[in-house]
């Protein structure tokens, strides 16, 4: 299983490091009927325990992703949404070595642990993974059997459907069942071509934080995505939630109208606080008493194509609690489910016609010394059984427009659309 966890793009100290690696000695993965779950990934890793590196924030250990259906195991949620993709709930592979590139100064380290095997070995797999040059031949992606145009591209739910869904939760929203809900639609397309080339389209269109790129076999998964779910340094847990989008603007000018707009926007400012309650919260649950803080309240961050609205909220976790506790805790993030979290999951459900999948769940690692860093999986795709998904959506509150929230879908998707458009067109 080899993995890309990628910096293509650094805000405000977000991201700053890559990592690369291939040939775990372990997997771990927890489809909707097994038994593997959070729990297993801890004892396997227990046998592992390392030190931390003072430089380096990942030296080795477990990588992968969480499905935003994992949720399903922590909470009590209705089955409604068709599963027609299939895919596991989580998905970890465990690595003794791996390739970290730090991306303010440009040096790549080669780290081996020797915990599964001999260093001299892990290290030459590295080398052949980092400096292998590829014949011409391998370089060309392989032809496409098809070459997707935006219009090729079926939604799970049309224009006049999200509207509807919005309705209905505003309608919810009215009845007190609920404060916020995030509604998201699903876009498919067939696909068959390099997938290297693919994450590289998506990353220079849509460069992020915390991208990532897992190859798993049978399914491929990529995202470009600029928020962070959970870091864990020591004892110091991190969230950051994203509330509030517009489109960047084609100039300066435009760019600053936006910003303006999005700064003066009560809707944005107050949906963005509802989920710092509900985070703050969620991270209280494992916190040492009195340490939950929140920072950068309503910051904003400029992407290829978008401005969001972000806060940071702060911990120190409690004696006896580790990263997975904190999962567990946090898991799905607020915002990308609503408040109340459990309500606000149980509407997703009777809304959005297909399981969510990877979309919407976080990607990562947790290393061998207890450390950790993972995304909200959004801006992100699936390939499986020659069909690539990408789902978009945005937090739905009282006094939410339905066209607006449908055009929001648009604005979030379309460098992910025209990247792939783009690819397959050279195909």
């Amino acid at each position: 299983m080899p993995f890309i966890l990628d910096s293509a793009q650094t805000n405000d100290d977000l991201g700053g490091w890559s990592f690369f690696g291939a040939y775990p000695f372990e997997i771990i993965r927890g489809d909707p009927d097994s038994d593997a779950d959070l729990g297993m990934l801890r004892r396997k890793m227990q046998s592992y325990a390392c030190n931390s590196h003072p430089r380096i924030p990942f030296i080795g250990g477990a990588v992968g992703f969480l499905a935003y259906d994992y949720g399903r195991r922590l909470e009590k949620v209705p089955e409604i949404a068709v599963n027609d993709r299939n895919l596991p709930d989580l998905h970890f592979a465990i690595y003794d070595g791996i390739a970290a590139l730090n991306n303010q100064t440009g040096v790549l380290y080669l780290i081996a642990l020797g915990i599964r095997g001999e260093m001299d070995q892990v290290l030459e797999g590295l080398k052949a993974i980092v400096w292998t040059e590829p014949s011409p031949a391998a370089t060309e992606p392989r032809p496409a059997a098809a070459t997707p145009a935006s219009s090729d591209w079926e939604w799970n739910l049309s224009t006049e459907d999200y509207c509807s869904a919005v309705r209905r939760v505003r309608e919810y929203i009215a009845s007190g069942d609920v404060y916020q809900v995030n509604l998201s639609r699903r876009a498919r397309c067939r696909f068959q071509g390099d997938t290297i080339a693919l994450y590289c389209a998506l990353r220079r269109g849509n460069p992020a934080p915390y991208g990532a790129y897992l190859d798993l076999g049978d399914l491929q998964f990529f995202s470009t995505s600029p928020e962070q779910f959970l870091q864990k340094r020591s004892r110091n847990l991190v969230t950051r939630p994203i509330k509030g989008t517009r489109p960047r603007g084609q100039s300066a000018v435009e760019q600053k109208h936006q910003a303006q707009a999005l700064r003066q926007s009560a809707k944005d400012r107050a949906e963005l606080l509802m989920i710092v309650d509900l985070e703050r919260n969620d991270l209280g649950r494992v916190a040492k008493y009195g340490s939950v803080r929140v920072e950068a309240l309503y910051q904003l961050e400029s992407y290829a194509r978008v401005i969001h609205q972000t806060a940071q909220v702060q911990a120190r976790l409690a004696k006896g609690k580790d990263v997975y506790d904190a999962l567990h805790a946090l898991f799905p993030g607020g915002s990308i489910t609503g408040a109340p979290k459990v309500r606000a999951m149980e509407i997703i459900e009777e809304l959005e016609p297909t399981r969510r999948g990877v979309y919407c769940g976080s990607v990562g690692y947790i290393g061998f010394d207890g450390d950790a860093e993972f995304n909200i999986a959004i801006r992100s795709l699936h390939l499986k059984d020659g069909f690539l998904d990408y789902q978009v959506g945005g937090g739905i509150v009282w006094d939410s427009d339905p066209e607006s929230e449908f055009q929001e879908t648009l604005d979030k998707g379309r460098a992910i659309q025209q990247a792939v458009d783009t690819l397959c067109r050279k195909l």
